[in-house]
């Protein structure tokens, strides 16, 4: 059990450190950026950047939804369009024009919000090319969101990429391995059920604290 975002990023920070300073040749501020995913992977991401000293940065993606069903995502869109979609999606014509449909939607969605936050910061946004991005949530149970994430570093140019959070699914530790070069976790259940149950305080992170964030970033 974690007290609090905050708490379950500094103990998130001290395992990232431990896993970077496995890999050969890192220096751990000029070649490294830290990504939170909003809303709540951004408190925690900012812990992870403050122990090195490096970027915090944002990557916006949203679910994407089954027909008629809002809360059953059966993937996600990324600020940059990147779709990922569970395997077993059909193929078929009605089906694509629907996720193309939504990949529009949620397309101009996640960018105008990620724009919104970085102008609300008064940031610029890092360049990825070259870089080490640990890209850190607060938890990960499907994983669509991240996946879509992961997909969006590469897409931006970064030379290696981690996944990093406090708690997520056994089933989720297994796939995320084709999505990046490592991960780390400082807990995978076999029992895993929902991310709120590892947390003593999993209040909502509001946009306030989000841009609240970006902000205090620039000062690290």
């Amino acid at each position: 059990m974690f007290a609090n975002r905050q708490e379950a990023g500094k103990k998130l920070a001290e395992a990232v450190d431990s896993y970077l300073s496995s890999l050969p040749g890192l220096d751990k501020q000029s070649d490294l950026v830290v990504v939170g995913l909003p809303r709540g992977g951004v408190p925690v991401a900012l812990e992870v950047a403050r122990k090195f000293g490096c970027p915090l940065e944002i990557i916006v993606a949203k679910k994407l939804p089954y027909p008629g069903q809002p809360e059953y995502a059966i993937g996600a869109v990324s600020s940059d369009g990147v779709v990922v979609l569970n395997p077993d999606v059909p193929k078929d014509y009605n089906w694509r024009t629907y996720v193309e449909g939504q990949r529009q939607i949620l397309l101009d969605k996640t960018s105008k919000t990620e724009q919104r936050f970085y102008e609300e910061a008064g940031r610029n946004k890092s360049s990825f090319d070259g870089k080490t991005v640990v890209v850190v949530d607060d938890g990960i149970a499907t994983g669509m969101t991240a996946f879509a994430a992961l997909k969006t570093v590469r897409k931006r140019g970064a030379g290696r990429i981690i996944m990093a959070v406090p708690v997520m699914s056994a089933q989720s530790y297994r796939e995320l391995n084709s999505y990046c070069d490592g991960v780390v976790a400082l807990s995978a259940p076999p029992d895993f059920q929902a991310v709120g149950q590892h947390y003593v305080d999993f209040a909502q992170t509001s946009d306030e604290e989000v841009v609240r964030d970006l902000r205090q970033s620039i000062c690290i």
